[in-house]
């Protein structure tokens, strides 16, 4: 009885602590106040493939600049996240015709792609009590 209480009570006060969790995510760069659309990936998604994301966010800057944003419903957990401002509004990252982003974009860790999109786990973050901001830098 003593063990299930204490087992109890240590899943009520770790759950409790993760719900308060900001993840927190500097975005510098920005030069327009266009939607920014933010993918987050697990592991198993098809980093970085539009539509392919575990779950994702729009947000519109209020400034040009750098803003910070507040998640307060991100799960805690192993991600790499790939950011792109929708500058024309179509909903879709545009490309020029070898493939490289015509609009500003970023990924995590601040990979800048030589040839290609980086993989997973050259963009993977680590999202727990002891890590909550994150910063990105867009490659206009």
């Amino acid at each position: 009885m003593k063990c299930f209480f204490l087992l109890t009570s240590l899943l009520f006060f770790g759950f409790s602590e993760s719900q308060g969790q900001n993840f927190n995510l500097k975005i510098s760069g920005i030069k327009s106040t266009a939607l920014l659309r933010i993918a987050f990936y697990k592991k198993e998604n098809k980093f970085p493939d539009e539509g392919k994301f575990a779950f994702a966010k729009e947000v519109k800057p209020m400034k040009i600049g750098d803003i910070t944003l507040a998640f307060t419903d991100i799960p805690a957990g192993e991600y790499a996240l790939a950011i792109y401002q929708d500058s024309n509004g179509n909903k879709k990252l545009d490309t020029n015709l070898v493939g490289y982003p015509k609009e500003p974009f970023a990924f995590s860790q601040n990979i800048k792609p030589k040839f290609s999109a980086p993989n997973y786990e050259e963009c993977k973050i680590i999202f727990d009590t002891n890590n909550t901001t994150f910063s990105i830098k867009l490659i206009n």
